[in-house]
Formats: C-alpha cells, sequence, structure tokens
C-alpha cells in the first residue's frame, strides 16, 4: 500500500510540476475518452471485461507463494 501511495503521489508531483506533462496526459485522456464515445457501448463492454480480467490476473499474482 505505502509503494502505491508513493508512486501515485510521485505521479501526482511530475504532473503538478511540469505543465507540458500535465497537457500530454489531459490531451491523451480526452482522446481516450473520444474513442470510448465513438464506439459505445461495445466499448463499454470491452473495458469492463479488460479491467475484470487485469483483476483477475492481479488477485492470481498477489495469491502466489513467494519463494525465498
Amino acid at each position: 500500500m505505502v509503494r502505491a501511495l508513493a508512486l501515485v503521489s510521485l505521479a501526482s508531483g511530475f504532473l503538478i510540476i511540469s505543465p507540458k506533462l500535465r497537457l500530454t496526459a489531459w490531451d491523451g485522456i480526452s482522446v481516450a475518452v473520444n474513442h470510448l464515445e465513438q464506439y459505445s457501448p461495445y466499448s463499454y463492454i470491452a473495458l469492463g471485461l479488460a479491467l475484470l480480467v487485469g483483476f483477475m490476473l492481479l488477485l492470481k499474482s498477489a495469491a502466489a507463494p513467494r519463494s525465498r
């Protein structure tokens, strides 16, 4: 949890101090949202399935035994 918070805060810090990076990120998000709306409702279904599969893979790797 601490590692995730550190990564989010570091990414947020870069977005706060760099206007060009912030503009690039917002442009990318807006293009993604426009494509999502353009191919609706199939894009929402595909996004939901991708998130579900990603979550299942995350849980699978988290439950795997660690070797030392």
